[in-house]
This record gives structure tokens, C-alpha cells and sequence, in this order.
């Protein structure tokens, strides 16, 4: 069953696949507000039990410290398994590099320029996860 909720800067899907798609509006700026209610809607959406992520940054403009240093917080980081962070524009493509250079997250973070690519990642592990889990 999907689920589907919007606020003003950013839609969040939770598909059938199990993955929880976050997508930005055109020039979103990122407070910590943003992202501490971005880290609400995330756990609602996924029952509370970590699901990979894919974050599509292209559209931010800006993220503030505070935010960044958030969503690479152990709060964020209890919402999802995995993230791949799509990064397309030069803007987003920065803003990518200092979140895994600077921030550090504690979960699996990648950068992809494809939406495509950052969901084969996402699948890889979920997969042989999954396999394993059954024949052990």
C-alpha cells in the first residue's frame, strides 16, 4: 500500500517497493525546522521501522548547518535503513559532498546523479537481505 503526504517544501512517497522517496520543491531552502518535521513525516510513513531512502536533493538550494548536522543525527538516522541522496544540479551536488564530508552520517549514505543508479543500491542489499535472512 503507498502513502503520500506533502508539506511545503518537500513530497514524501512510501511506495509498494518499501521505499520511502523524499523530493523537493524547486529552490527549497532546508532549516533544521525542516528537517526535524522532515524527520517526523519520514518515521510516520514507514511505521516507525527503518526503510532505505531515496532523497532527491536536486532541487535545495540550501541547507543549513543545523539541518545537515540533523539528518546525520541518530533522530534521522532511526527512520532509515540506507539513503541514497540523487544529486543533479551543481547546487546539490555540494550540498551532497559536505553532508558526507563534513557530517558524517550513521547509516549507509551514497550520492547518485540517477535515480535509477541510487535505486539499484537501495535494492542491492534490501535482496540478498531478504535471501539470507530466508536461508539462514
Amino acid at each position: 500500500m503507498e502513502k503520500y503526504r506533502e508539506t511545503q517544501k518537500i513530497m514524501f512517497r512510501y511506495g509498494a517497493d518499501n521505499i520511502l522517496y523524499t523530493d523537493c520543491f524547486p529552490n527549497t531552502i532546508m532549516t533544521l525546522e525542516d528537517g526535524k518535521e522532515s524527520t517526523r513525516i519520514s518515521a510516520e510513513m514507514v511505521d516507525y521501522k527503518p526503510r532505505p531512502l531515496l532523497c532527491d536533493l536536486t532541487n535545495v538550494v540550501k541547507m543549513t548547518q543545523d539541518c545537515r548536522n540533523h539528518f546525520a543525527g541518530e533522530e534521522h538516522a532511526k527512520t532509515f535503513s540506507k539513503c541514497a541522496l540523487i544529486v543533479t544540479s551543481p547546487i546539490s551536488k555540494l550540498i551532497g559532498n559536505f553532508f558526507l564530508g563534513l557530517n558524517k552520517p550513521l547509516k549507509p549514505t551514497r550520492l547518485f546523479t540517477s535515480k535509477e543508479e541510487g535505486l539499484k543500491w537501495l535494492k542491492e542489499d534490501e535482496v540478498s537481505g531478504q535471501m539470507m535472512a530466508k536461508t539462514s
